[in-house]
């Protein structure tokens, strides 16, 4: 056990020396994330207007944090859908099986060590635009901040796990793009990554808030501009759950997909 979990180890510490390679090119690429908030933040100060006021809870200054986070946590994902997609269609996953490491795990060590350089340009980044746009949160306790950071990472690996099982449709379907394009939709929207849960019709914000796209983007923000123990303790608990189930569909479409393989000689 302790030598599968170093194994993986340093796949994860290996992917993450050679994303450093890159990490000049990853702050470039944060550039959009800058003009995005800077949108955002012209639209809410319209919205807002002149006054202090809040917005379902939601002053100007958390709404701006709010979208930060969110936005953090969307854009600190790789490509890997297509990479799994791809090496399902090809063939290439039939040599994979063959390979000294269990695939899904690999695919998730190899690629949270490039998430976790993208999440650390993305707050550098993300951090520093918030602040020039609407100053220090001041709601915010250091103490905390650990507690959030680890909730983002548990809702990256819940988005993982998922569009794992969505790129694994390929074993079936031929262009199972759609799925992907779909689901990144409904994490945009239901996610809260757009606009907090609190500003949609309170029938759709009711469930919403149960669903798993809520604990990868919404939860975590919510986290950051209006911690509590309690909403801590929910949130960990539901994402929990969720990423245990996402594991669980995961290898099952995994494995299903593995069995036909074998079964057609693959």
């Amino acid at each position: 056990m302790v030598a599968k979990i170093t194994k993986y180890g340093y796949v994860f510490k290996t992917s993450m020396m050679d994303a450093m390679v890159y990490l000049l090119d990853f702050f470039g690429r944060s550039g959009f994330f800058a003009f995005i908030l800077g949108v955002y933040l012209l639209l809410w100060k319209n919205i807002y207007g002149s006054g202090d006021g809040l917005i379902e809870g939601f002053s100007l200054n958390m709404m701006i944090w709010y979208l930060v986070m969110t936005e953090i946590v969307t854009l600190s994902t790789t490509n890997y859908y297509k990479e799994v997609a791809a090496d399902v269609k090809t063939g290439n996953i039939a040599y994979l099986l063959n390979k000294p490491y269990d695939y899904i795990l690999y695919s998730f060590a190899n690629n949270m060590g490039k998430i976790t350089i993208r999440i650390f340009v993305n707050i550098i980044v993300g951090g520093g635009v918030g602040l020039l746009l609407v100053g220090i949160p001041n709601w915010v306790n250091v103490w905390t901040l650990p507690l959030i950071l680890f909730s983002i990472v548990m809702g990256i690996a819940i988005n993982f796990f998922v569009n794992f099982s969505l790129a694994l449709t390929a074993f079936w379907v031929e262009e199972n793009s759609a799925f992907q394009w779909i689901y990144q939709k409904l994490v945009f929207t239901l996610g809260g990554m757009l606009l907090p849960l609190e500003l949609f019709p309170e029938w759709i914000e009711g469930f919403s808030k149960h669903l798993p796209f809520a604990y990868i983007t919404y939860y975590p923000g919510k986290l950051f501009v209006d911690f509590s123990g309690d909403l801590f303790v929910q949130v960990m608990t539901g994402q929990l759950i969720y990423l245990i189930l996402a594991v669980f569909i995961c290898y099952g479409v995994y494995m299903k997909g593995v069995k036909g393989l074998n079964v057609n000689g693959g």
